[in-house]
């Protein structure tokens, strides 16, 4: 296997390595471990046990099931929240956790009613208990209760004896709504984020395959006169026999292309005595300048 082969089998391995890495962390890391601790659980909340008259309450039931025996299709939530009045459609949230499947059904509702006012005093109402029915092999039926809820009257005798009455808004904030669901973004986030991750470490291969398939050109380019003038650079160093040895090479490559250079370096290749070092390293400084361009 070539260097190259080597590096982006690397890179390979490192890409798979980090795609897993991101998609553990994205997914929330050891979630798979999580699971119900009974086939079915349901459980009914209201946001806030004390209101005025007119306040919207959020009312919740939060069910949990066993992913593997039901599935959210298979669950049907009744709930009667009279003498609350439902405000807008019930807003339903799946999430899993490894086995444990959680099911929420939130539902915003006010106190309009008669049945609501209790002469000027607080009043005590109680909501008829939720139901879950659950169709399949895991299927069953549960129910939650509601805790109860205290509606205080907005006019108190003192408000009634005045002339300008004081009034109040409800500064409750809208329930916040998103353009794209949460589940929904965070799935295109994860991909979003293995895909760059994959992309950097392809990025990161690509760019060493480069450098070393440059280094080998570099290399390979490296012959013919450029090799001779190596050569007669180390020669400088060794006897004499080498030294005449990469004169001849030097001369025999520059005479298609210098031939004055070319006969000095025979001359001095067959000279008596024997070329010296710093002749060679003149004669190999002036080939480097006149005819590389160094």
């Amino acid at each position: 296997m070539g260097t190259v082969s080597k590096v982006w089998f690397a890179t390979a391995v490192v890409a798979v390595g980090t795609a897993a890495a991101a998609l553990f962390i994205a997914r929330g890391g050891g979630t798979s471990s999580v699971a119900p601790t009974t086939p079915l659980s349901v459980k009914a909340s209201l946001d806030r046990n004390a209101v005025e008259f007119g306040d919207r309450v959020s009312a919740s039931v939060t069910v949990l099931a066993d992913s593997r025996t039901v599935d959210a299709s298979d669950v049907n939530v009744h709930q009667d929240l009279a003498p609350l009045t439902q405000l807008g459609r019930t807003q339903i949230t799946r999430t899993r956790r490894g086995r444990l499947l959680v099911l929420t059904y939130l539902t915003h509702a006010s106190c309009l009613d008669q049945r609501c006012i209790a002469n000027g005093r607080p009043k005590r109402v109680a909501l008829a208990s939720a139901r879950v029915d659950v169709r399949g092999p895991g299927g069953g039926t549960a129910r939650a209760s509601w805790p109860a809820l205290q509606i205080r009257s907005r006019v108190l005798p003192g408000d009634v004896d005045q002339e300008n009455p004081p009034l109040r808004s409800d500064a409750t904030p809208p329930a916040a709504g998103y353009r794209i669901a949460p589940d929904t973004l965070a799935l295109v986030m994860t991909i979003v984020a293995v895909l760059l991750a994959v992309a950097g470490v392809l990025l990161g291969g690509w760019a060493v395959a480069g450098i070393v398939r440059r280094r080998r050109s570099e290399a390979r380019r490296l012959t013919g006169l450029d090799r001779a003038l190596a050569l007669a650079r180390e020669a400088e160093a060794r006897p004499p026999a080498d030294r005449r040895r990469a004169l001849g090479l030097l001369a025999g490559l520059l005479g298609g292309r210098n031939e004055r250079l070319a006969d000095e370096a025979e001359e001095l290749a067959w000279s008596a005595p024997a070329p010296q070092p710093a002749a060679l390293a003149d004669l190999v400084t002036q080939v480097e300048r006149e005819v590389n361009g160094a």
